[in-house]
């Protein structure tokens, strides 16, 4: 009798195998491209390609691991693997050498734990220090053994945001029901993300879950929850790091590392310590 491991790698390889891919890429359009194809744009959409080989290469790695992990998820009768949006991941069409070299020299490569695909969560910047994905998503504890969190990286990538407090008033307006009169962070996760915002308004102090507020808000907005706030008069000026979830890889720190001569695998094994590098085809 096969071992659950050797279904697994099978299971796997065959959908990477079939080299192809379905992607909406826009509401109602799906486009079947070739696996290697896919990701060349994804690592193009996703980051410079003038970076150091060893980042896109890194890109490149993550980027089919989601999409082999994805296609194996959805099974071969679904109409569409993923969406060309930040949903899932950003794709385009490219001939750009850089992110085609990345694809070609890794071909095939996907991040695994046992002999399952890894969900290969990645973000801009980190602002310094990782975030776990059970923290981030609200997974339970174990579900991504492979992604720690606390990560350090000199990526700080800071920011300031001033937002009226009128504008949080209508931001939340459905949520609260109040005017806001100031805030605070009154929780933070393991990494020093804000986790619970304790809103002033005028029916009282409510608590809001940060991820809610960014999300209100608008991520342009609030580039990440690595972030304290103050209230300054009528308006609340936010001062942070990074930018995305900071969860897995993140993209200016593996930049940096590669330009000091990390190589790919390096930068995968820091970001996602225990997952192995799989040839599937």
């Amino acid at each position: 009798m096969r071992s659950i491991v050797a279904i697994l790698i099978l299971i796997v390889s065959s959908a990477a195998r079939s080299e192809e891919i379905r992607i909406e890429i826009a509401r109602g359009v799906v486009k079947t491209v070739n696996l290697e194809e896919y990701v060349a744009g994804v690592v193009a959409a996703e980051v410079p390609p003038a970076w150091p080989l060893e980042a896109l290469k890194a890109q490149a790695v993550a980027a089919r691991t989601f999409a082999v992990a994805q296609k194996v998820a959805q099974g071969p009768a679904a109409r569409a693997h993923l969406t060309a949006s930040v949903l899932d991941q950003v794709y385009r069409g490219t001939s750009d050498t850089a992110a085609v070299r990345a694809a070609r020299e890794t071909a095939g490569e996907v991040l695994t734990w046992g002999a399952a695909p890894i969900a290969a969560y990645f973000s801009a910047s980190c602002g310094g220090r990782g975030e776990s994905a059970e923290a981030a998503f609200n997974l339970a504890p174990g579900t991504t053994p492979y992604i720690h969190g606390g990560e350090s990286d000199d990526d700080e990538h800071a920011w300031t945001r001033s937002v009226k407090l009128d504008d949080l008033t209508a931001a939340l307006r459905d949520r609260i029901g109040a005017a806001v009169k100031g805030m605070r962070v009154s929780s933070r996760t393991a990494s020093g993300r804000a986790k619970t915002i304790a809103l002033e308004t005028s029916a009282g102090r409510k608590p809001l879950p940060a991820v809610e507020l960014r999300q209100l808000l608008g991520y342009r907005e609030i580039p990440s929850l690595l972030f304290d706030v103050k209230t300054d008069g009528n308006t609340a000026v936010f001062t942070g790091r990074g930018s995305g979830h900071g969860v897995g890889l993140c993209q200016w720190g593996a930049q940096k590392r590669a330009s000091r001569g990390a190589t790919y695998r390096e930068i995968l094994a820091h970001y996602y310590p225990g997952a192995e590098i799989r040839r599937m085809y």
